[in-house]
């Protein structure tokens, strides 16, 4: 079926309307001017008495014939002033039905009784009806006015009929009321021109209805659009709105709350369906409506971990108000992201104090380091050389072992101290974490591990196809060395204690929303079944010095702060998770193509000896430069030595040397680094081996760059310091 638009619904009633008003407007003049003709042809036979019965009868059929034409307009306006008009008219026509009695009393010669049979009942209708209404109908409803519209209609039909005849039957006295006619031909013409005036007006007010009505339909129009505007905004609006009724039922839920939670209003049809499908935990779901309640339903915004359709876990933040009409509307923001952010920015600050201590601490620990390793070297350095001196069966050999183990052990403590501070140049290779973690474990320190914590196992799970990574063995076995010991300290037997080792690719969609970028990663896993470490415990583990281990059982007493620097020193990643089960370390190491490098086994100290080649020791430590020139001269070299580097710089001016053995930090004066930089251009070529306790990484990687072949630590030791010269004095110069 075809739709009529809005518009032309409109126009066909005001059509029709004004279609109608100038039909009678028309019908009206016809009549006057029919009866203006008539009268003109009559009037000079009108006795007076006649015409003043006819004149009586005919003012009486103007107040009917304007009670009429009110009766219709405020049928068709239905306005309160047209009614007020009707029922003055009607009052008039009353009055004039009270006179025309009179006369037809006194002088019957029209047939007035019978016109006032017909007219004053309609009258006497339409005052009862105007005031009590009709049939129940209010006097100003439509049905009532067009009851009183018929009702009188047809009575003044039957009153015009009754007029006629009353002509007819006086045409045989017109002669006598020829005086009357005149009269009433003139109220005739009064009336014509009060109906042109009536016309005119009523015209008018038709006009004015229609603009009344076109501004209704431009102000419909407006209304019409601020409400799509409304309507556009309640669904592109960037929060989740969701309304119900005062019985609780969803009325409305917009674009954003779907996209939000996945749910509609096929899922959601009552307020109570909620709570089961976005907390499905019951726990935590009585948890939330308490809060809920608690919080009160307008009070401040409430924030809810929602389970939505998919299955994924969101925080939404609600907020909820009551609306005059006893309805409800929750308004739904998804801060995921923004506590993601907002947990990372604290995480990164946490980072960010963390590692302004590391650096303080770093600063204290190197010098410490670097004046401790100095003085080691007499106490691994010396031993050395009295153990070249004395025979194998000597009684001394064993105390002398002892107090070189004693150094070594303090010289690991020193070395944990220069990782702490990371100042000290980590030389990196391609290794594969399999073998450490496999030496590791026949390693007499985890058998004094073992020994500490019985009841307490561990096994491995290691990867076979395990990728190569690029770092220090020493440092990487520290890690392993100080994880496994934690684990083992923080359980009670009977405990297991798993290494896990495997290769994991991280890329957008398995990153979440961690810090480790994307890239082909080793992952190393140490888990235990301790206790767990409590939230403000695990905020502080990586801090030196905090540990609540065991004294004297730990190795260097910092632990933790090892393990976190040499991470970071390798670009890796270290996670920690802790629950009342057990403990979990998880540590990403970036992983290289390079293949791993065989080491060559150790030479025979005899077959290290030199030829009496000429070696310069520089070094601003006195006793640094006496176990220096005493051990390059134990190995058959001949050997000098200077306190600085402006010293070296003047000796070689007169006295070149094969091999330079070159402190990097001495003080006061110019750098080892600066010093041979200064020699090179001195002598180009100039073979040198760089040592230190402590050295700045860009220092050293600097001087190798000119030039320097090898890096030793300090305190030195007799084979690797014999390797390096023989290493670097068995090349040839080009």
């Amino acid at each position: 079926m075809t739709k009529v638009p809005l518009s032309i619904r409109r126009l066909v009633p005001q059509g029709l309307m004004f279609g109608s008003i100038l039909l009678v407007f028309l019908a009206v003049i016809v009549v006057i001017v029919y009866t203006n003709k008539t009268l003109h042809s009559i009037e000079k036979n009108l006795p007076s008495e006649l015409f003043g019965e006819l004149n009586s009868l005919s003012m009486t059929l103007d107040e009917v014939s304007a009670v009429v034409s009110s009766a219709r307009l405020a049928a068709i306006t239905e306005d309160p002033l047209h009614l007020d008009e009707l029922r003055t008219n009607v009052f008039r026509a009353y009055n004039r039905i009270v006179e025309l009695r009179n006369t037809y009393v006194a002088n019957n010669m029209v047939n007035a009784s019978a016109f006032h049979a017909v007219i004053a009942p309609a009258i006497a209708d339409l005052q009862i009806w105007l005031v009590d209404g009709v049939s129940g109908n209010t006097p100003d409803s439509f049905v009532a006015l067009s009851i009183i519209r018929d009702r009188i209609t047809e009575a003044f039909q039957k009153a015009i009929k009754i007029k006629y005849e009353s002509w007819v039957g006086a045409q045989s006295i017109l002669d006598r009321e020829r005086n009357r006619l005149e009269i009433f031909q003139r109220s005739v013409n009064l009336l014509f021109v009060l109906t042109l005036a009536l016309a005119f007006m009523l015209l008018f007010l038709v006009f004015r209805q229609i603009a009344v009505k076109n501004k209704e339909i431009v102000a419909n129009k407006e209304i019409q659009q601020q409400h799509a505007l409304l309507t556009s905004l309640l669904h592109h609006i960037p929060l989740g709105v969701a309304v119900w009724d005062k019985d609780k039922n969803f009325l409305h839920l917009n674009t954003s709350f779907s996209e939000i939670t996945g749910y509609d209003q096929t899922d959601l049809r009552r307020l109570s369906d909620w709570p089961n499908l976005a907390y499905p935990d019951p726990v935590y779901r009585q948890q939330t409506i308490h809060h809920w309640k608690a919080a009160g339903r307008e009070g401040p915004s409430c924030e809810y971990r929602v389970t939505c359709k998919n299955g994924t876990v969101k925080d939404i933040e609600f907020r909820t108000a009551r609306l005059p009409d006893l309805r409800g509307i929750s308004t739904l923001i998804d801060v995921t992201v923004r506590n993601k952010n907002e947990k990372a920015l604290q995480e990164s600050r946490l980072f960010e104090v963390r590692a302004r201590k590391m650096e303080s601490l770093g600063l204290l620990a190197g010098g410490v380091a670097h004046d401790l390793n100095n003085i080691l070297s007499g106490i691994v350095s010396y031993p050395d050389l009295l153990l070249l001196e004395l025979p194998e069966g000597d009684k001394m050999r064993r105390p002398i072992e002892i107090m070189r183990e004693s150094g070594m052990r303090a010289s690991a403590i020193v070395q944990d101290l220069l990782t702490v501070a990371r100042g000290v140049a980590v030389v990196k290779e391609p290794i594969n974490l399999i073998a450490i973690i496999k030496e590791y474990l026949q390693s007499p320190e985890f058998r004094m591990i073992e020994h500490y914590h019985p009841g307490i196992t561990l096994s491995t799970s290691l990867a076979s196809d395990t990728t190569n990574i690029m770092g220090s063995r020493v440092h990487i076995r520290k890690i392993l060395m100080n994880l496994v010991s934690n684990s083992f300290e923080a359980s009670n037997p009977p405990a297991h204690v798993t290494i896990s080792l495997g290769n994991k690719q991280i890329d957008s969609l398995s990153k979440g929303d961690s810090d480790i970028e994307e890239g082909d990663y080793v992952v190393l896993t140490v888990a235990d079944q301790g206790k767990g470490i409590s939230s403000d415990d695990l905020e502080k583990i990586f801090e030196p010095f905090y540990s609540k281990k065991i004294l004297g059982r730990s190795g260097t007493g910092l632990g933790l702060t090892v393990v976190w620097n040499v991470v970071q020193d390798h670009n890796g990643y270290i996670s920690v998770s802790s629950t009342a089960q057990g403990t979990q370390f998880t540590i990403h190491f970036p992983v290289t193509t390079k293949m791993e490098q065989h080491l060559e086994p150790t030479l025979d100290l005899a077959r290290l000896k030199g030829k009496g080649e000429r070696i310069l020791v520089v070094d601003d430590v006195s006793t640094q430069r006496l176990i220096t020139s005493s051990i390059v001269e134990k190995l058959g070299y001949q050997v000098e030595s200077v306190p600085s580097g402006e010293s070296a710089l003047e000796y070689l001016r007169h006295q070149p040397v094969d091999l330079l053995i070159l402190d990097m930090i001495m003080s006061p004066g110019i750098s080892g680094r600066e010093t041979y930089e200064r020699i090179t251009q001195m002598y180009p070529g100039q073979k040198a081996i760089i040592v230190s306790g402590y050295a700045e990484t860009e220092e050293v990687k600097e001087a190798l760059r000119l030039g320097a072949s090898a890096f030793l630590k300090k305190p030195l030791m007799i084979r690797e310091l014999a390797a390096a010269i023989h290493a670097e004095l068995s090349v040839k110069t080009g």
